[in-house]
Order: structure tokens, then sequence, then C-alpha cells
């Protein structure tokens, strides 16, 4: 099977299995699936088999700082998808309980831009970083297959110890330098995104901290498939910055649109 129906299969899958998880997304009964504890790594295809939802880490060196800086916050990752798993129906992949930048064992699963066949087994992934960070000519031809065979990309900078928001702007230069200038447009407060789950009404993505831009994406026809955010959202997940609910809040109507889509 070719790298695009294994695309359409998966996206076709996981819209089945969550389609119908939009109605039961404020229930309070119990899910199937782990119970918090460390989970045992596997392979994807166990995973995928196994779980309706994994939150894979993008792993990639930034140009300064701490090369491994793509692991920040691993707790958030843990938090989202805690809360995520309480309030949908669906098996989702916990991470391990694990508070430690720098641990790769920290994420239900870790992909880079230099395999594409791993990164196609997943229909969702995640970046996040503060540092400017560049890509090479295979890897940016690798994310452009990825996007274009069905998958979906959380880029969210992470402002800690600087100002300055370099992962965006190292992000929004990749986008445009992948996908043809401009690739990237705001998206409409009105977009599905602010509103399948949690209405943010006519605010759309909420500053939880660092630099406010609105949210940026990639669309590949009607759908999209970037979501490029300078506010922080990431953190509200770990709890230690302003309007964490909020932020809870964004990243499940993120986590839903992307496997509705």
């Amino acid at each position: 099977m070719d790298g695009n129906k294994r695309g359409l299969t998966r996206r076709v899958f996981l819209k089945k299995a969550c389609g119908a998880a939009a109605g039961g997304l404020l229930a309070t009964a119990a899910v199937a699936g782990p119970d918090g504890s460390e989970v045992q790594s596997q392979g994807p295809e166990e995973d995928l088999s196994q779980y309706d939802l994994l939150m894979p880490r993008v792993k990639f060196e930034a140009l300064e700082g701490p090369k491994d800086y793509w692991t920040v916050y691993p707790e958030g990752d843990l938090n989202i998808l805690r809360i995520f798993a309480s309030k949908v129906r669906r098996r989702v992949k916990l991470t391990p309980n694990q508070t430690h930048r720098g641990v790769e064992a920290a994420f239900n699963a870790v992909v880079d831009f230099k395999d594409l066949e791993t990164l196609l087994k997943y229909p969702f992934i995640f970046m996040t970083s503060q540092y400017r960070y560049e890509l090479s000519e295979q890897e940016k031809e690798n994310l452009k297959r990825y996007i274009y065979t069905g998958g979906f990309l959380f880029m969210d900078d992470c402002i800690v110890r600087t100002r300055g928001d370099f992962f965006y702007q190292s992000s929004y230069k990749i986008l445009d330098e992948v996908f043809g200038k401009p690739a990237l447009r705001p998206i409409p407060v009105s977009h599905e995104v602010f509103h399948n789950v949690y209405d943010f009404g006519r605010a759309g993505v909420p500053h939880c901290h660092g630099t406010y831009h609105p949210a940026q994406g990639v669309f590949v026809g009607d759908r999209l498939a970037v979501f490029l955010s300078s506010t922080d959202i990431h953190c509200a997940w770990v709890g230690n910055h302003t309007r964490v609910q909020q932020g809870i809040e964004m990243g499940i109507n993120i986590l839903m649109y992307a496997l509705t889509h």
C-alpha cells in the first residue's frame, strides 16, 4: 500500500472511531484505556491498533540553547491526554508520569522529519520549543509528504526564559518554504477548530503566555492541516501559566478536529 492510500485509510478509520465522540465529550463515564501508570513502549503498529489517540512529539535540534528542548514540559502532554481521555469515550494512550525534560521515554511516541515511514503511521503530531531551528531539504520534503498524505501538525511556541517568539518565526519561515509563500494564513475565528467542543466565540486562539499572534494555518483544500500558535497553549496544559482552562479547552478542540478530519 502506498503512502497516500495508507494515510487515507488511517484517517477514515479515525474518523469512524471518533466521529461520535463530540456528542459525548462532556460525559463523565470512564473510558477504556490506560490508568495513568507507566506505559511500556510498543511499536507504532501495536499502538495504532490498540489506541485511538497518541500524541507523538517531533524531535529536532535547536540552533541555540539546549539541543533537546523539543522535550520541554512532558507533563503537559500527560495532562491534556488525561483530560481528553476522561471526557471522550475512546482509547487514549497516556504518556508515562515523567516530568523531566530531555527524556524521550516521557512521550508515548517520538518522531522526526528524517523518517517518513514512521511519520506516516501517525495522523497527529505535536512540535514545540522556544528556540530557532532549521530543517534540511529532505526533512522539508518529508513534512510536505506527511501533510499532503493526511497528517495534522500542531506547532506551539513555548516561551520560558526568552522573550522572543523564535520558534514561531522559524516555523513560519519553514512552512512558507515547504508549501510556497504565502503558505500560512490566519485561521478565521469562525473556523470549526474554535467551536467544535468548546466555543471561543470571536476570541480565536487564547493568549495563555508568550507573544500573541493570531493562530496561523496551512490548509489542504478545506482541511486545516497545520495549526501554528505563539501563545503557549502547551504551557497552559502544565498549569503554570495564566488562562490554564482556556489552554486546555483549546487543546481539546485541536485534538478533536485533527482526529475527525
